[in-house]
């Protein structure tokens, strides 16, 4: 039997950005007078500086992008048989940390059990309840500097001191301390969820491999910091700048053990990276009409907008272009990776199988974004997708109405 276990990676931060979208009423410049784009009417307090400029240029174009589902149709996608008990427990999940019944409602709404079912179609219960709880925990914990509702997400101090607590907590809850284990009291609501993760993690692991889970959190929680102090100065990075802003950490639970040969080799730090690289680029597509409305411009597309030489139609043109391009060598290197990954120890039928299954699950992960920022109402594409199959995205129109929640930036524990 394999043995269940987690293991962090030291590469990149999780492509699946997104931020938990809270409700602003539409506002005017005037009293009784309409602003000059309704749009943005409901930003403009959020956004200033470089970022309010490029949202301004971007109201009214257009994103253009093939049919990614024939892009990916070779890649295998699958259901997880406890795909209603997700469900159930995501909103049991929630509703112990969420307080307000506007967000909790949207939260569950979001339909992040069907999402847990695709990342993890052949995991365990007992996998799945940790993974969930992770999952979960995290959007929320990002929720509280990413919405721009809370006084932490406002005020660089108080975001500072909710990370150090945090991390304090963590170091703790894992059992690095070499005393209480979690036994300490929760500095924030959303933290008392990670005893749930905690423990299960120190039930599979040693303690080296929950110092790596720890240092990588870390590094998530240092990036995070990174992006919230471009969000407040109103600044928006260069597309090399933000890639790394975005490459943070990221692992993943499996019931796979791999070696850290296998793990630290460069076919697999490649797989990885290409990994995320692909799973950023879908989520920042399919999320960017709403988090631009949101008052949220750290997104590919704004980013990749911003840096084009000229600002108008025909560079969002090129834009569509150069995110057709990025997709398709990603999936040409990832592609080249895995080739060279199943290569490796063919006479250990064991491992060379668990690392097959490795290559399996990522492509899983992959097709699990993208399936489900088609299907959950939450982003509202399917009234941007054309028959062919491809994306006609107007930016900066999504109704107010329509409030939904992307996936967080998140490192996972993985094998």
């Amino acid at each position: 039997m394999k043995t269940t276990i987690l293991h962090l990676a030291q590469l990149v931060r999780s492509a699946v950005k997104a931020s938990f979208f809270h409700h602003v009423e539409p506002t005017s410049d005037q009293p009784g007078k309409p602003t000059k784009y309704p749009e943005l009417a409901n930003v403009n307090s959020q956004l200033h500086g470089e970022a309010l400029a490029v949202a301004t240029k971007l109201v009214g174009k257009r994103l253009h992008l093939s049919d990614l589902t024939k892009v990916f149709a070779s890649w295998p996608t699958a259901t997880n048989k406890y795909a209603k008990e997700l469900e159930a427990l995501v909103d049991s999940l929630l509703e112990r940390i969420i307080t307000n019944k506007r967000k909790l409602e949207a939260l569950k709404q979001a339909d992040f059990g069907h999402l847990m079912s695709l990342w993890y179609p052949d995991a365990e219960w007992p996998e799945l309840k940790v993974a969930t709880a992770y999952s979960v925990w995290i959007f929320v914990w990002d929720d509280e500097i990413d919405a721009g509702d809370t006084d932490a997400a406002t005020n660089e101090e108080l975001a500072q001191a909710y990370y150090r607590q945090s991390l304090a907590y963590i170091y703790s809850a894992l059992g690095l301390d070499g005393g209480s284990q979690g036994d300490i009291q929760a500095p924030h609501q959303n933290m008392a969820l990670f005893a749930d993760v905690a423990r299960g993690i120190r039930e599979t692991t040693d303690i080296q491999q929950r110092q790596r889970f720890f240092d990588e959190l870390e590094n998530f929680m240092l990036q995070v910091g990174v992006e919230h102090t471009h969000r407040m100065a109103g600044t928006i990075p260069t597309t090399e700048e933000y890639m790394n802003i975005r490459s943070g950490s990221v692992g993943f639970m499996l019931k796979i053990r791999l070696p850290e040969t296998v793990m630290e080799c460069t076919a697999m730090k490649a797989l990885w990276r290409e990994t995320i690289y692909i799973c950023l680029i879908l989520n920042d597509v399919y999320s960017c009409q709403k988090e631009i409305i949101q008052g949220s411009l750290l997104n590919i597309v704004p980013v990749m907008f911003k840096n084009m030489k000229q600002e108008d139609q025909k560079c969002m043109t090129a834009v569509s272009r150069d995110l057709d391009i990025a997709l398709k060598e990603a999936m040409e290197r990832f592609d080249a990776a895995a080739e060279e990954l199943g290569e490796i120890a063919p006479e250990d039928a064991r491992l060379h199988g668990n690392i097959l299954d490795y290559i399996k699950w990522c492509r899983y992960f992959i097709t699990g974004v993208l399936h489900w920022s088609l299907q959950s109402g939450r982003y509202g594409m399917a009234k941007c997708i054309n028959d062919d199959g491809t994306l006609n995205a107007l930016l900066t129109c999504a109704s107010t109405e329509t409030r939904g929640v992307a996936l967080k930036p998140l490192p996972f524990p993985y094998p």
